[in-house]
């Protein structure tokens, strides 16, 4: 096994140190749960824009959409542009309704808009998906990178990480987060963007790469019987499960909820939207190189065989201080959440008297510390998938899209009711959990007949069609269940008029940068066709 060169050495201690000082530096500011939990709402657009994608990104991108490229081209990077059009939709429909309603979690929007009974569900789902996706899928990822380029244990690295990020999130809480998430999202956007430029000169170029990879490996848009990834699969599936990720998940919009105010919660949005650009440049690139340069590995085996083949010692501390980076920002980010769900959506929602600032604090630390140990536990699990990718893809659509359709149609319906809601939601995640079974037995003939058809092999497609049986179900029983009081509508439901907000410029507009990204990523789209 290589091992590390001294400079390699340095430059990983000095982004250990940077991150470490950063995250410990606002520590001091916190004040309230406020101040832990949201950063005091006082975000502006540009750290939060740049939290949102560092969020987002994590080892499991690295590596995961490094690997899905090398099993199937550049189709798999139409999660990130159409993550564009999702972000777009958060800017302009959920950002104003969370901020008005100043809350801290989504399920207390929920509760808002519904019943506590809802708030309950969605925080037990986000709990459950943190621990059994975002933090286990993005410790083995990093893991693996690392242990196959230096041969360290797996556990040690994933403890040794997650101890390390859990230190100065549970000192700094979202504050700490989202600054050392802009710090991070500098380095491993450098690392990567070198690697690809390393990996594309190796195969020769853009034409070197056409030339040693099947016909339409290099295309984005694939027919409708495309087994995985069909472009209406990415219109339609792909687009609704990604909306409720952008605009509904705990991890990702705890950062808009800190916003200033509106305009900035709007345009941080925007900007994530146009950093999700590069990824399919500086992260599925690389695996379709890699299939060009190594058709013969294992998928997943792609991004750390580029790092150790192509890169020279003394530089590979740059690319693993960049893995370093998505893998922790993206940890603290999701610890962060899940301290805030336990704090608010439990504790102080059933205590009787409110604990206080400082209690709720610890709470927050203390439930970062053991969701953390639970990823760890979970990890070896996700290894035994085909991919990390199509692994996390295939969970989150399925269980996922259930409880978009509540909440977006309670948001955009005044009629929709609290029966409704629980019935759509529970409805769905079980009809998932029955196709996620059906795609699993699909060599033994499946479970429903009415999928075994060529059209319906994407999981796109189908959890697609749980989304819109799960809203079927929801507009069936809200029609039938007594209309919601007016108080649980009114300044809960979309309304065009107030969602506008004013902005100091036209140039400032969040209304023309929001026009600029949608061209932007049409524009994407059509280019690589």
């Amino acid at each position: 096994m290589p091992s590390l060169h001294p400079l390699d050495l340095i430059t990983i201690a000095g982004y250990l140190i940077i991150t470490l000082l950063i995250g410990l530096s606002v520590a001091k500011r916190k004040e309230t749960s406020e101040d832990y939990f949201l950063a005091g709402r006082r975000l502006t657009w540009p750290i939060l824009g740049a939290s949102l994608f560092s969020t987002n990104i994590s080892a499991e991108h690295l590596v995961g959409l490094a690997g899905e490229a090398h099993r199937v081209g550049l189709v798999v990077g139409g999660f990130e542009w159409v993550a564009c059009f999702c972000l777009l939709t958060l800017a302009f429909v959920f950002v104003p309704q969370y901020l008005k309603n100043r809350i801290f979690t989504i399920p207390e929007f929920l509760e808002r808009r519904f019943s506590l009974a809802a708030r309950m569900v969605l925080s037990g789902y986000f709990l459950v998906m943190i621990v059994l996706t975002k933090i286990s899928i993005a410790l083995w990822a990093g893991a693996l990178v690392v242990n196959t380029l230096f041969g360290w244990d797996i556990q040690m690295v994933m403890w040794s990480i997650g101890i390390f990020t859990a230190l100065y999130t549970a000192a700094g809480g979202l504050a700490a987060v989202v600054y050392t998430d802009a710090f991070q999202t500098v380095i491993f956007v450098l690392g990567s963007a070198f690697l690809t430029m390393v990996a594309l000169a190796k195969a020769g170029g853009w034409s070197g790469v056409a030339s040693r990879v099947p016909e339409g490996f290099l295309h984005m848009v694939k027919p409708v019987t495309h087994p995985d990834y069909p472009i209406t699969g990415f219109i339609f599936g792909n687009y609704f499960g990604g909306m409720f990720y952008w605009c509904m998940d705990q991890v990702i919009v705890q950062r808009v909820l800190g916003a200033r105010d509106i305009e900035e919660g709007k345009k941080g949005a925007i900007f994530a939207g146009f950093l999700k650009i590069l990824p399919v440049f500086i992260f599925v690139l690389p695996g379709a190189i890699a299939a060009a340069l190594y058709p013969h590995i294992s998928h997943d085996a792609a991004y750390p065989t580029l790092v150790s083949q192509l890169v020279p010692v003394g530089l590979r501390g740059l690319i693993l201080a960049g893995l370093l980076a998505a893998l922790m920002s993206s940890l603290s980010s999701i610890s962060n959440s899940a301290a805030t769900l336990v704090a608010h959506d439990f504790v102080v929602r059933f205590s009787k008297t409110p604990p206080g600032q400082e209690t709720q604090i610890w709470i927050g630390r203390a439930t970062t510390a053991v969701v953390m140990a639970a990823g760890i536990l979970w990890a070896p699990v996700i290894g035994q998938a085909e991919t990390l990718w199509k692994y996390l893809q295939v969970v989150s659509a399925y269980m996922g899209l259930p409880m978009a359709a509540a909440l977006l149609t309670g948001v955009l319906w005044k009629r929709a009711t609290n029966a409704g809601a629980l019935a759509a939601m529970s409805f769905g995640v079980l009809l998932g959990g029955l196709m996620l079974l059906d795609s699993i037995m699909a060599s033994q003939g499946g479970l429903i007949p009415l999928l075994q058809t060529p059209i319906m092999a994407s999981f796109m497609h189908r959890s697609f069609l749980a989304f819109l049986a799960s809203i079927a179900v929801m507009v069936w029983v809200s029609l039938y269940t007594k209309p919601p009081r007016r108080d649980q509508v009114e300044g809960v439901c979309f309304a065009w008029a107030s969602a506008q907000t004013a902005s100091n410029s036209v140039l400032g507009s969040s209304k023309l940068w929001g026009g600029a990204l949608a061209a932007t990523s049409l524009f994407c789209w059509v280019l690589f066709a």
